[in-house]
């Protein structure tokens, strides 16, 4: 990027055009998640058969009609709609979920560092930037556009904050994951704080993170118009506002 006295590298356009390289597969994977209809049981009788006859040769004295029934039962349980569903789209909505949170993130972090970096140099602020920079990301969307933008303000209880504090809390979850640990009652390590979500709310947050980058920088334009958040939301496509953000993002 090229401005009247300074110049300024846009390398973060690479983790936007790996962010949103995801939206169209996240897509198609909502779609086929909506349309999935589990299989019937009857569609797993061989199953059943070969379960029954095993449970009869591991037990002689079971009857026929012990052994079927058990097997019913197990097949009944293992071959569920939601076991179906888990099988098939597990892996493919977490995989989605965890990439989805890193990149997001990675985007939310270098362009507020471009704009503190930028907005600062214009106020001939250039050399705090050095000590701001490490503050946690929270508190660099929250306080320090103030000074060199003094209108500005993210609220605490706004949506657009509320997804940046998940989709923080899920970021930090899986880059310093603990496991939990426990014995009989007792918790012997906490663990990470990993939010566990079903599909349809994995899917809500997923929509929340794609958009959190270009509204937050569409709402720092609002407020104070500064160049670096022009540039980095005026072209979004083909990821759409969140709809929890649509009063705050522009």
């Amino acid at each position: 990027m090229t401005e009247e006295g300074y110049t300024a590298t846009v390398d973060y356009e690479h983790i936007d055009v790996a962010l949103k390289s995801f939206w169209l597969p996240f897509n198609e994977l909502v779609s086929e998640m909506d349309s999935f209809v589990p299989r019937p049981l009857s569609d797993f009788a061989d199953k059943q058969n070969a379960l029954s006859a095993h449970l009869r040769g591991m037990n002689p004295n079971m009857s026929d009609e012990t052994a079927n029934e058990e097997a019913r039962r197990l097949v009944a349980s293992s071959e569920s709609g939601d076991w179906q569903f888990w099988r098939l789209f597990s892996a493919r909505l977490m995989t989605m979920h965890v990439t989805v949170t890193l990149l997001s993130q990675a985007l939310c972090e270098a362009e507020i560092n471009a704009i503190l970096a930028t907005g600062l140099h214009e106020k001939g602020l250039a050399k705090r930037f050095e000590k701001i920079e490490r503050d946690s990301l929270k508190i660099k969307w929250l306080k320090h556009p103030k000074i060199f933008a003094p209108e500005y303000e993210l609220k605490e209880d706004s949506a657009l904050f509320e997804t940046l504090s998940h989709l923080i809390s899920q970021r930090n979850a899986w880059m310093h994951h603990k496991i939990q640990l426990r014995v009989g009652e007792k918790e012997i390590l906490e663990g990470s704080k990993l939010k566990r979500l079903s599909y349809q709310e994995n899917v809500y947050w997923i929509k929340r993170y794609f958009s959190l980058p270009y509204d937050l920088a569409a709402h720092m334009l609002a407020q104070s118009r500064q160049m670096t958040a022009f540039l980095i939301c005026y072209n979004r496509s083909p990821i759409p506002v969140a709809e929890a953000h649509s009063e705050q993002a522009s």
